[in-house]
């Protein structure tokens, strides 16, 4: 039998060529299937194989981090919380703000009572010192118009107009009392104009309240 080893060379060639690109065809073509499950990217590696039959490669989505969403989430939620907070601050100054101005109020009106309430106090205090001041004018006139003789008494007090004798009379009457003497004050009415005595009297209803005026 004719054996050619050259003739059986020649002959396995095409066999080892079909059989690469076979495992060429099955490779791209498995890519090409583990691309489309997405469990590999090689889209760009044959984009331009794939124009070149007809047919548009599958878009790239680029995927964003999962840390980064998460990140950017937090950071909203804080800018959001801190916006927020930013809004109550703001309120409650205004509240606060509000309050100093009413107490700030209520202050002044306190001042201003207080001045009113201390003005009154210097007022009645100056009264009262000059009420001491006539009543210590008034005890020592009536000490001289007792030490007096009864009619040089009478003749002064005639002069006197009716709000001053009704005093020196009340006085010389309160004085007499409290020593537990006489009150000279009927005897100086009995000695007085009739008019003048009825009028004291009807005034101030001073007649009744002394002893010995009937």
């Amino acid at each position: 039998m004719y054996n050619d080893q050259g003739f059986g060379r020649v002959r396995a060639w095409p066999r080892i060529f079909g059989l690469t690109l076979l495992v060429v065809i099955l490779g791209v073509a498995g890519a090409l299937w583990f691309d489309f499950l997405g469990l590999v990217d090689v889209t760009g590696f044959f984009a331009p194989a794939l124009r070149w039959v007809g047919l548009q490669p599958r878009e790239v989505v680029a995927e964003v981090d999962d840390a980064l969403l998460l990140e950017g989430s937090r950071l909203e939620k804080r800018e959001d919380a801190l916006a927020l907070r930013e809004d109550e601050l703001t309120k409650r100054g205004t509240d606060v703000d509000g309050r100093e101005t009413d107490l700030q109020l209520l202050a002044d009106q306190l001042e201003a009572r207080e001045a009113e309430l201390e003005d009154r106090e210097n007022s009645v205090n100056e009264r009262l010192r000059q009420v001491e001041n006539e009543r210590a004018a008034l005890v020592k006139l009536s000490g001289y118009l007792t030490n007096m003789p009864p009619a040089d008494a009478v003749a002064q007090m005639v002069n006197y107009p009716d709000d001053l004798l009704l005093d020196v009379l009340l006085v010389t009457d309160e004085l007499a009392h409290e020593s537990g003497r006489a009150s000279l004050v009927p005897f100086w009415l009995s000695q007085l104009p009739a008019d003048r005595a009825a009028a004291v009297g009807e005034r101030l209803s001073l007649l009744p309240e002394i002893e010995g005026a009937d």
